[in-house]
């Protein structure tokens, strides 16, 4: 081989050997630039817009419609009726393991009973005002109890004897206590729920011979509540 077929040869292989070892360092890359360009999607919910200790939601809830008292047999109480009831729902939070929770709902309620010559039948609409205090005793069970304030805004209430066919309108304020038990997850609650009425049904003469019947409403239900 002639010196200069060497050199040449020679030439070649640096240069191959330069632009191998040249492609092969690795590129500098920004990675703090790159993580500020791309935005990855998280799977976190986004916050809430309300504040920490308070949450608004929409609670449902149906049941029985029953009643209680000295006269309770006279109106039927071992046949109860249905209830149901929707509306806005609030929580706030005292502490981790304390909360008062108010709602307003919309209530409807019914009840038909019959007995010997005579028949009754209960249709109420109402406007519901139930406040609880709830305790958390553990994970996410609770414990709660309460008052309800209702306005009966209409009832279709009527009683036949002896085929004579009588109106009359329901007690007007209602109040009542409430206890319950549940468990409550991130955004949704379940509860069972015991109302009884402290107040009577008053001055009704119903069946057509006896006024002023002491009989109270008495309502067991289950209830879902959704929480924004």
């Amino acid at each position: 081989m002639s010196i200069k077929s060497f050199i040449f040869a020679a030439s070649l292989f640096t240069s191959a050997t330069f632009l191998f070892a040249g492609g092969s360092q690795e590129v500098p890359v920004n990675r703090e630039a790159n993580e500020t360009e791309v935005s990855i999607e998280s799977n976190e919910p986004s916050p809430s817009s309300f504040p920490r200790w308070f949450t608004a939601g929409i609670r449902l809830s149906g049941g029985f419609f029953s009643f209680t008292g000295a006269q309770a047999d006279y109106v039927g109480w071992k046949h109860p009726g249905s209830a149901m009831d929707v509306g806005p729902f609030f929580r706030f939070h005292i502490n981790r393991i304390f909360e008062i929770d108010p709602s307003i709902a919309f209530g409807y309620r019914y009840h038909q009973y019959k007995r010997d010559d005579y028949s009754l039948t209960f249709q109420e609409y109402l406007i519901q005002v139930p406040v609880v205090a709830r305790v958390f005793v553990y994970d996410g069970f609770f414990v709660g109890a309460g008052g309800q304030f209702a306005a009966i805004v209409d009832s279709k209430n009527k009683s036949t004897s002896y085929g004579i066919q009588i109106d009359f309108d329901s007690a007007n304020p209602e109040f009542g206590g409430i206890v319950e038990l549940g468990y409550s997850f991130s955004h949704f609650a379940i509860d069972a729920r015991l109302y009884a009425a402290a107040s009577d049904y008053a001055n009704n003469d119903i069946i057509g011979k006896w006024k002023g019947l002491t009989y109270r409403p008495l309502i067991v239900s289950l209830g879902a509540t959704y929480l924004f």
